[in-house]
């Protein structure tokens, strides 16, 4: 069994990686008759075909593309869902006479890229670090929460919006089969990353263009810092605006 797991659910692409004794390995999905180290997250339902509990047949990924374009646009084609997260607008949406959640919809991508995983890797850990924007796109727009008070905790001074849209991918990522989740801003998990990268301890500023939302920080990082242990004043600051890259 892998020791880590990370999960990026993103507005375009999707990764997942997996972290063991010997080292970290990004998954890899088909696409077009080769491997790629992303998955498109996006869902197709198939109005021709029924799944399980006879609802609509529903494909994600890269094959929910090919499918959908194999059936000359008929059919239902859902993309860029992680958008909708802070919107209290967007709560369900009815396909073929059946009402889905939001979470639900997420959900459904969630599971085929554990399912795939599983597959390669075998049983994974409950645990799971997630990546999440420092602002969610439409959060500032969404100012009267219903949010429940215990999601605004996780990251004290959260505006609402935001709060609510972690409490609605939290619920996503529970119906997907992870259960015990941690959230790490993307820019801080990039950060990391270039880290590993450095002799030296350096003060840098972090990017992290996404396909609903860009998002920054400012921290030190270096050998030096892990050494010592990360400390609270090394985050300098972070932010992000609800423009893609």
């Amino acid at each position: 069994m892998p020791l880590a797991l990370g999960l990026d659910f993103g507005t375009t692409n999707s990764a997942l990686a997996v972290a063991s004794e010997q080292g970290t390995t990004l998954m890899e999905f088909p696409a077009l008759g080769r491997l790629i180290d992303v998955y498109r997250s996006v869902l197709y339902f198939d109005p021709e075909e029924l799944g399980e509990g006879r609802r609509p047949l529903t494909i994600t990924g890269p094959r929910a593309i090919e499918h959908y374009l194999d059936a000359d646009g008929q059919g239902r084609l859902l993309q860029s869902i992680k958008s909708y997260l802070a919107s209290r607008l967007f709560k369900s949406t009815q396909i073929a006479g059946r009402t889905y959640s939001l979470e639900e919809l997420i959900a459904i991508i969630i599971r085929d890229v554990r399912s795939a995983a599983e597959a390669r890797f075998g049983p994974l850990p409950a645990r799971v670090v997630v990546g999440r924007p420092v602002r969610f796109g439409g959060a500032r727009e969404d100012l009267n929460s219903d949010a429940d008070p215990a999601s605004a905790s996780e990251c004290p001074g959260e505006p609402e919006g935001d709060a609510y849209a972690l409490q609605r991918l939290r619920r996503a990522l529970a119906l997907g089969g992870f259960t015990e989740v941690v959230f790490e801003y993307e820019p801080v998990a990039a950060a990391y990353h270039y880290e590993g990268t450095l002799s030296h301890d350096e003060l840098v500023l972090i990017a992290d263009f996404g396909g609903g939302t860009s998002d920054f920080c400012l921290m030190r990082v270096g050998p030096g810092v892990r050494a010592r242990g990360r400390q609270p004043k090394d985050m300098l600051g972070t932010e992000g605006v609800a423009l893609a890259g």
